[in-house]
């Protein structure tokens, strides 16, 4: 017989379908593919050799899109019933929240999920104000938690300036949410999500109105979801910021910033968090390079989302429409065409994980510990059997 050892390590270069079906195998393969260790152990593997990656796309529906193949996009179809096709967070380890009432964490290629808990906590609009509900999703490395952000802002009915908010914090682990300091500064209202996730925290682009007429008007702001504190981070040094439009993203697992303006765009990469001199200009592409009519709108998004196997190529999606492959030797574009890709789309790059919302699998010795709803339901299941099982008998004798 093989050992355990190695069919652990055959089995974590696998994608997350196959390992699914492979539980089926035999206990052994079971109870490895269930541990804990392999689940981290597959996570790993798959980040570290840029495998077993999709697309997640809201918009007009659920899609999902194999990063290895784009050839089609598949329509997901949830194991629970949500408000709003379009509401979906930031990726995380192969779970993702869905903004739905009441919330989901879900992982689309396991198909678990779990419902959170109502937030107990409730803060009364002034009345010279309305609110705004934003999310974030983020990984708590110390701990070993999952942790979803939740900040009310409040802003001018008249204005729609931002004067205050109040911020809650929930724990997977403990399934509760906290009550944690307000943030001082206002976070992007578009999709109600600021999900750039990078080492333990969520990071946004503030604008500094002590400096508005400066290179140092806006900074970049993030929340540690560890130790619940806020902080800088610098942007490139030099870095010019008048006539340009700036967005924070994520690529490779590097926190990025994408420059675009009416000649062209550009896209810096931060090599080393924290470190301001490691940021480096990974693409810089005119206007006539991406854009068909030879005009890249003011208005227009360019969102980077993988590397290539070979390194050679990033994944592009402009304007929410088109998915190009930039080439970092040749500099040129390559419309990526994907089969039942919606008209509009918001794409988030998804790594496949066996990583559970619903926590950890607990084993007493072969008895699997199962949650409180779990053990209900196999309840009733058990009892209409039994009923079945008494009827039918009554029908033979």
């Amino acid at each position: 017989m093989m050992p355990s050892e190695i069919v652990a390590d055959v089995l974590s270069r696998l994608p997350v379908k196959s390992l699914l079906r492979f539980r089926c195998v035999c206990r052994l393969w079971c109870s490895i593919i269930d541990s804990q260790v392999f689940v981290k152990m597959h996570l790993h593997q798959s980040i570290t050799t840029n495998s077993n990656h999709s697309l997640i796309l809201g918009g007009l529906g659920l899609y999902s899109v194999a990063l290895d193949s784009l050839d089609k996009a598949h329509v997901l179809k949830t194991p629970f019933y949500y408000k709003s096709v379009d509401d979906i967070s930031n990726s995380c380890n192969g779970l993702i929240l869905v903004m739905s009432e009441p919330l989901i964490l879900w992982n689309p290629f396991s198909t678990k999920y779990r419902i959170l808990p109502d937030n107990p906590i409730k803060y009364p609009t002034p009345l010279s104000c309305f609110s705004k509900v934003i999310y974030g999703l983020a990984y708590d490395s110390r701990k070993d938690d999952y942790k979803v952000v939740q900040v009310v802002e409040f802003r001018n009915k008249t204005s729609h300036i931002w004067e205050c908010s109040e911020a809650e914090i929930y724990s997977m682990k403990s399934n509760s949410w906290n009550r944690i300091e307000g943030f001082s500064y206002p976070l992007p209202i578009l999709k109600g999500k600021w999900g750039i996730h990078v080492n333990g925290a969520l990071h946004t682009l503030v604008e500094d109105y002590f400096h508005i007429y400066s290179d140092k008007s806006i900074r970049i702001m993030s929340f540690s979801v560890e130790s619940e504190n806020h902080y800088e981070v610098m942007l490139p040094p030099n870095f010019r910021i008048k006539n340009v439009k700036l967005k924070l993203d994520v690529l490779g697992g590097c926190l990025c910033l994408v420059c675009t303006s009416k000649f062209g765009a550009s896209i810096w990469v931060m090599k080393e968090y924290g470190v301001e001199e490691s940021w480096t200009k990974l693409i810089s592409i005119d206007s006539s390079t991406i854009d068909p009519d030879g005009i890249l709108r003011p208005l227009a998004y360019l969102k980077p989302l993988a590397y290539s196997k070979n390194c050679e190529n990033v994944l592009l999606a402009y304007d929410d429409k088109r998915l190009v492959w930039y080439n970092f030797i040749r500099k040129t574009i390559k419309n990526v065409s994907v089969r039942g890709l919606p008209f509009l789309f918001f794409p988030e790059a998804c790594v496949e994980s066996l990583i559970s919302p619903c926590g950890p699998v607990w084993r007493e010795g072969d008895e699997v510990k199962k949650s409180a709803q779990d053990k209900r339901k196999e309840k009733n299941n058990k009892k209409n059997r039994d009923d079945f099982l008494s009827e039918g008998f009554k029908l033979v004798l």
